[in-house]
């Protein structure tokens, strides 16, 4: 091949992978992977979100016993979540869209079910709740098998049976591992196009709090009542690209 050749093919390349990106809108977008509970198989838990690594910006939350793992994980940017305070815990949900747990527990599954936050992990899980953002847990290893399903109490397994039914409820996507990357995908969509609605009870929230500005997604809906009460109170509504996380 001679070097207009290469030249050429190399200009090429450039090119398609600028316009990938481009027209890629995911590519920018930050989500947070927590990776806070034990597994049997870790190495199959990082193999199934690495297609996420190259469609979102992604940033770890990992333990200590994920630690050793650190070098499966493309060298991307990673926080220790028992060295992380609250108040950063509170600034990194804040500028993420999306939480992806590949790895779950039956302490995540029933506590999240009854808004327990006795440890680290369940307060992200119900602060990212609370702020409307998608949450997507994988259930391997916690959704009964079918041994699991002829031998254990009918108790047992209606009780998570109803701990799954709730966090479900509560738009938390409860599947399979093999489609947490097809489900992270469509909560992202969902999420650009979710519309809040801001009631005057939300500025008058605000004021109470003593804020002069809240921040809302570009869609949202401000109700006429609430424009007049915020204007009444002093209270901007601004607008934020949901698309680069955000507080919704």
């Amino acid at each position: 091949m001679d070097v207009k050749t290469q030249v050429k093919l190399l200009v090429q390349q450039v090119v398609e992978a600028y316009l990938k990106e481009k027209m890629d809108p995911k590519k920018d977008a930050p989500i947070a992977i927590l990776l806070g509970y034990h597994s049997s198989n870790p190495m199959t838990v990082l193999e199934a979100v690495t297609p996420l690594l190259d469609t979102y910006n992604v940033t770890w939350i990992i333990t200590k016993e994920w630690l050793p793992l650190q070098g499966e994980m493309k060298g991307l940017s990673y926080k220790l979540l028992e060295d992380l305070s609250k108040q950063e815990m509170a600034a990194l949900i804040d500028q993420s869209s999306i939480l992806v747990i590949p790895q779950a527990s039956y302490g995540l599954l029933s506590k999240l079910a009854l808004t327990v936050d006795d440890e680290a992990a369940l307060w992200v899980a119900i602060q990212y709740q609370l702020l409307g953002k998608p949450i997507v847990i994988a259930n391997n290893g916690v959704e009964p098998n079918v041994y699991q399903q002829i031998h254990a109490p009918h108790t047992v397994q209606e009780r998570i049976q109803a701990y799954i039914r709730s966090i479900q409820t509560d738009q938390v996507k409860w599947v399979p591992l093999s489609k947490l990357v097809k489900t992270v995908d469509e909560q992202y969509a969902a999420y650009l196009d979710k519309q809040s609605l801001i009631l005057a009870k939300h500025i008058e929230r605000a004021f109470q709090e003593g804020l002069n500005e809240i921040e809302v997604p570009g869609k949202s809906r401000v109700t006429p009542s609430a424009k007049d009460l915020a204007r009444e109170l002093k209270i901007q509504i601004k607008t934020i690209d949901s698309s680069k996380g955000g507080t919704l």
